[in-house]
């Protein structure tokens, strides 16, 4: 298994087949990807630096892209303007890791531009050596009940603008005629009536037209030309009076219809004409090819997105050799940006115009039946909802100025919400994750469908607000979860210097039988322990108790303190705290309060949560003086008993700590970390991202010199 590079423009067509091949494994044939479109890019634009990448696995190509190298241990992705996505014909990104170690010299980075995550290998795995850059929104339109239906769901606007120029040209008498050439002997002259329009127009005047006789209409010729052999390029014209009114370039597949270019007649724009032209096709198109999905593959702006029914983020990706790769980029950016006298970060080659990002310090601030974090209502899940945060600011931090919610609103509903702590100690200004030690798991709420993007402007609005702030803490957090990576990326998007570090490890049951299954999982000695502890605990008068809801809630939380404060824990610095939690879950369906009692006396208090098919295990305590009776041991079957059986959830949860007695009740482990990041823009910031990144390294060689003597013969 290993990489081979080749020279692509001359090697491309010896291994179009394997090309191809892959294409279809993978993306199901996207046109952009075939090598009837990419061999012709090759041609006309390559500039002979590039190298076509093959993968092998047993003599077979299992992978392949084409990479440019931009000098300085820099390389880059293949992409003339005309494509408007690249193809990474790879099924797992982590292979480009290993990519990085084959090209020549000392490789660092890869920049993969226009990806379509749609029609692209996940980056996941390599999410700790990337950053995902926004690069366009394209659009495109799904055939799902015919073309009436289509327009029926389009708006008001729009359906009412283009009816209006349909009255116009009929109030004119200007004939319309839809035309479509689809043989490839047509390709060069409908090039050229294209050209002639782009030649006409603003295209013309900048240089960048389409002529029949130029490089560009040269390669979509050849191009149009190759799918139309097998019937699958077309060349669509809108004619006024027998005057062409616009044009549209398209190649295609049984699944996808791509639009490569369009122009129109700029003296003909009181008809819209190429308005009228997608018109026609979208009508012509649904009714002949209902299985068969419309790709724009543009930047769309506002208007051309009325025409949608979906939007898709096109990303460009920087995928580096190790996160200290990315650490030296950044400071290296952050040096270059200082020189040139520039605190600007970096911007996306398509920039969306500024947003307003709001703040607010108490989620009570708003009036009744107003708040915009209505979607974040507690529904299952804690630890992702606006519920959690104002429990814990009310209980924990009821006077603390410094809490701020960072939100962006669309038509009063906020996409994104990120909880925060503004930290002043000395000289450091920080921002800290709105937790504390009562957090099993923190995450920045994130909308149905939140672009990245969004918590961008967040951090950038939390920034700017406290003064440029030195570093930023996350914890704990869940790795695997959306987001943890949309912080991850967006904070070494925005010019911070990210680095991970463990917080606890977590217990938890994967639930695969019932009750009794699980019991003959578990070792001699607990199932032993259960049975013989709950026999003697019912035998000597004892009972046990579940409360679910809020009837018995209040009775609950006395005989919970009661145990509480007889056990071995300390104290709760904020008592009000878990009352409070109980009674927000019983109100929502998620309590499941565990109570042992010994002849009437509680001795074990348990407090469980169950939602979205998932049951955790927050707090949990039993009297010191009737340790005898194992009272811990026997509420907790009891407890897992009634999740398994009765709730039916998928997973148990112990959350936070590695203690030993947890992994005998579970059957996997998993870690929690957190995310600090330093402001390298600041002297503060890059002193302490220093000081943390030679610590570590620090570390890494002092644990490689410990193996090193371990593996001594003694007396050496």
């Amino acid at each position: 298994m290993s990489w081979t590079l080749l020279p692509a423009a001359a090697a491309f067509a010896e291994y179009a087949a394997d090309w191809d091949r892959l294409n279809g494994e993978l993306y199901d044939a996207h046109p952009y990807f075939d090598s009837r479109f990419v061999g012709p890019l090759l041609k006309y634009f390559a500039d002979g630096n590039e190298r076509l990448c093959l993968y092998r696995e047993q003599g077979v190509v299992r992978g392949a892209v084409i990479l440019q190298a931009h000098g300085l241990g820099r390389w880059a992705i293949f992409r003339p303007s005309q494509a408007q996505v690249t193809a990474i014909l790879v099924a797992d990104a982590a292979l480009l890791q290993s990519l990085l170690q084959a090209l020549p010299g000392f490789a660092w980075s890869i920049e993969f531009h226009a990806v379509d995550p749609r029609y692209a290998p996940s980056f996941e795995p390599v999410r700790g050596q990337s950053i995902v850059f926004p690069h366009a929104n394209t659009i495109g339109v799904v055939p799902e009940s015919g073309f009436d239906a289509y327009w029926r769901e389009r708006p008001k606007n729009l359906r009412s603008n283009i009816r209006r120029y349909f009255n116009r040209l009929e109030r004119e008498a200007v004939g319309v005629e839809l035309s479509c050439q689809r043989q490839a002997a047509a390709m060069a002259d409908g090039v050229g009536r294209f050209g002639g329009l782009e030649s006409a127009g603003w295209k013309g005047e900048a240089g960048t037209a389409v002529a029949a006789d130029n490089v560009q209409g040269r390669f979509y010729t050849e191009v149009l030309a190759n799918f139309a052999a097998t019937g699958q390029a077309e060349i669509c014209e809108l004619s006024m009076d027998d005057q062409l009114a616009a044009s549209r370039l398209l190649i295609g597949n049984p699944r996808m219809l791509v639009i490569l270019k369009t122009a129109y007649d700029e003296t003909l724009s009181r008809f819209a004409p190429g308005r009228l032209l997608l018109y026609r096709l979208l009508e012509r198109e649904l009714a002949e090819n209902p299985e068969r999905v419309v790709e724009f593959y543009t930047n769309a702006t506002r208007d051309q997105a009325e025409w949608a029914t979906f939007g898709a983020a096109i990303h460009s990706i920087q995928l580096f050799r190790s996160d200290y790769a990315i650490v030296a980029y950044t400071l290296f950016r952050t040096v270059k940006r200082q020189l040139r006298g520039s605190q600007r970060m970096r911007q996306p080659e398509n920039a969306t115009p500024p947003v307003e990002v709001r703040s607010c310090a108490r989620l009570d601030e708003f009036p009744s039946g107003e708040s915009p974090f209505g979607e974040f209502a507690l529904n299952g899940n804690l630890d992702v909802s606006i519920d959690w945060f104002d429990l814990l600011q009310r209980q924990v931090y009821p006077d603390d100025a410094d809490v701020r919610y960072y939100y962006l609103a669309d038509h009063g509903r906020a996409r994104a919400v990120l909880p925060l702590r503004r930290v002043r100690q000395g000289y450091l200004r920080k921002l800290e994750a709105l937790s504390n030690y009562y957090t099993s798991l923190y995450s920045p709420l994130l909308g149905q469908g939140c672009d990245p993007l969004t918590v961008r402007h967040l951090l950038n609005a939390a920034t700017r607000e406290n003064h440029g702030a030195h570093m930023i803490y996350f914890a704990p957090m869940d790795p695997e979860s959306p987001g943890y990576g949309v912080l991850l990326n967006e904070l070494r998007a925005s010019g911070w210097i990210p680095l991970t570090f463990f917080c606890f490890g977590n217990w938890f049951l994967k639930v695969r039988d019932g009750w009794e299954g699980y019991l003959r999982q578990r070792s001699v000695n607990l199932r032993s322990g259960i049975k013989r502890s709950t026999k003697k605990f019912i035998a000597d008068g004892g009972a046990l108790e579940l409360i679910r809801d809020s009837a018995g809630v209040e009775a609950g939380i006395a005989a919970f303190a009661e145990v509480y404060s007889a056990s071995w824990k300390k104290p709760e610095p904020y008592p009000d705290f878990v009352p409070a939690l109980i009674r927000l879950l019983a109100a929502n369906g998620m309590l499941r309060l565990g109570i042992a009692r010994l002849r009437g006396r509680p001795v074990a208090a348990q407090l469980w949560m169950v939602g979205q098919g998932k049951a955790s295990i927050y707090k949990l305590a039993y009297h010191q003086n009737f340790a005898a009776w194992s009272p811990g041991k026997v509420l907790t079957s009891f407890m897992m008993q009634q999740v398994i059986e009765g709730d039916r959830v998928e997973e148990v949860d112990f959350l936070i700590g590695d203690d030993p007695y947890k992994q005998a009740w579970m059957s996997d482990r998993r870690e929690r970390r957190g995310i600090v990041a330093y402001n390298p823009r600041t002297l503060i910031g890059c002193a302490l991202a220093l000081k943390e990144i030679a610590g570590r390294r620090i570390g890494v060689a002092l644990a490689a010199v410990r193996r090193c003597l371990r593996r001594l013969p003694e007396g050496q």
